[in-house]
């Protein structure tokens, strides 16, 4: 097994236990996320314990406090304040929202509620409903009792100054001081004793009680939290080594993997590692390499092609369809200097495939067409077919004479394995000025007509078209 698909296997088992111990700490957070909420529960009871307690205990002072400013003043309104306080308590009035806080130390002054009334509940309900032990239950439900016992002492003193209202001025004085009597003596601070006693063991229960729950849900919390730390720490590991694994599986990083992916084939394309690395950016750069070596090999052949499609094969000239683009090339602007096109035909080839053979026409041919590449005054130099060829001549020339020249040093005994062979040639002439020219059809027929009148005026000669000789 290479060391590459050794990695790739590590790679695939740390990505399995990665995925599991990505499950594992899936659940161990909503289980910390849990135990948090239960912790913060048990915080909210022991909050809400308290306040029903503390409302218990506020609503007997505020009694205490409305009764004896009403006996000692006679004013009506804290009568009325001591009995909306019963009725509050009692679920008979709407309670005000967030009454566990300041409220009537607020109201009695100008008799202005500082906050607005909510849903109608009795405090015996609400403490039944935050799910007290029955022993803490018991407490404040004897705390209640004794301070509805209690009311029933606080009314009666309230009644008595009441009917002091009716009564002569001494009368009155003495009703008014028994009433206040009654709620500042020993049996009144008895009973207020007896409500703050079950109260103050509710306290004791509920915070024994509140306070195992919290230590216990916070107890929960941090054994999770280490749970879940550890499970992270584990995962991050985990990480790091598929980081590492994937690092040698890739062969560098996803990012340099990236790059070499998108400038594959680019003449600048970045290093890449040795290519006998067993990894995937090693497999990029070989397959770079064959990817470079295919496209070097296809624009030869590309080329091969291009040039066997241009190019006479026997003679290395430009064949007709090339020395068609290049005249078109040559008409496309009207050209700025006068020029010709000479077309040569042979005389007398056909004896020398006879008698000599093929292959030695073939070699007359190539030494014909390396002569034509070589004059000067020659732009392209092309083979039509068989023994003949065309020029494509441009600038200021005696192009007649040029022509002649060309006859004459074509027209010489050669020597092709060891026979001394020797042909003429016969060369039409069509001749431009500069500006505009005919189409490339007509510049052909042209030429290719005046080589017919070279043949027809006795062979080795030279002729020029003339239009009006050939209306």
């Amino acid at each position: 097994m290479s060391a590459a698909q050794k990695n790739l296997d590590r790679l695939q088992w740390l990505f399995i236990c990665t995925l599991l111990l990505f499950v594992v700490f899936t659940a161990t957070f909503a289980l910390y996320v849990f135990t948090e909420w239960r912790l913060d529960q048990a915080n909210e009871r022991r909050y809400q314990s308290y306040l029903l307690a503390d409302e218990l205990r506020q609503s007997s002072d505020d009694l205490t406090r409305m009764v004896r400013s009403y006996v000692a003043t006679g004013n009506p309104k804290y009568r009325q304040y001591f009995f909306d306080i019963i009725a509050i308590r009692d679920g008979a009035a709407r309670r005000p929202l967030h009454y566990n806080q300041i409220y009537w130390d607020l109201v009695y002054p100008r008799n202005d509620r500082p906050k607005p009334a909510g849903e109608k509940a009795s405090l015996i309900s609400l403490m039944q409903a935050a799910h007290f032990s029955s022993q803490e239950f018991a407490r404040l439900a004897d705390a209640k009792r004794q301070s509805d016992s209690l009311v029933r002492i606080e009314l009666a003193a309230m009644d008595m100054v009441a009917r002091s209202d009716t009564l002569p001025p001494s009368q009155a004085a003495k009703l008014r001081s028994q009433a206040l009597l009654m709620v500042n003596d020993e049996s009144y601070m008895r009973h207020k004793a007896r409500i703050m006693r079950p109260i103050d063991e509710f306290y004791q229960l509920i915070e024994q009680r509140t306070l195992f729950e919290v230590q216990q849900a916070a107890m929960q919390a941090r054994l999770v939290r280490f749970a879940f730390l550890l499970v992270t720490a584990g995962l991050c590991l985990l990480l790091l080594r598929m980081r590492t694994y994937s690092r040698d599986v890739l062969g560098g990083s996803l990012r340099q993997l990236y790059r070499y992916i998108v400038h594959i084939g680019d003449a600048q394309q970045q290093a890449a590692p040795a290519a006998e690395d067993d990894t995937i950016l090693a497999w990029l750069a070989r397959t770079d390499t064959r990817l470079r070596d295919l496209a070097q090999q296809q624009n030869l052949v590309r080329q091969q092609l291009a040039n066997q499609a241009h190019t006479d094969a026997l003679t290395g000239l430009a064949n007709r369809r090339a020395l068609i683009a290049s005249l078109q090339a040559w008409l496309q602007e009207p050209p700025s200097q006068p020029w010709a096109l000479a077309y040569l035909d042979l005389d007398g080839f056909k004896p020398v495939n006879d008698d000599y053979g093929h292959a030695a026409g073939d070699a007359l041919l190539q030494r014909i067409a390396r002569q034509l590449q070589q004059w000067p005054a020659a732009q392209c130099a092309a083979r039509m077919g068989g023994d003949e060829f065309v020029l494509l001549l441009v600038g200021e020339h005696d192009y007649t004479r040029a022509m002649q020249q060309l006859a004459a040093q074509l027209g010489k005994v050669q020597q092709l394995d060891g026979h001394a062979v020797q042909v003429s040639v016969s060369i039409g002439l069509a001749c431009f000025t500069p500006g505009s020219a005919p189409g490339v059809d007509e510049v052909l027929r042209q030429a290719d007509r005046a080589m017919y009148q070279a043949k027809a005026a006795g062979k080795r000669t030279v002729c020029v078209y003339q239009p009006a000789a050939n209306a």
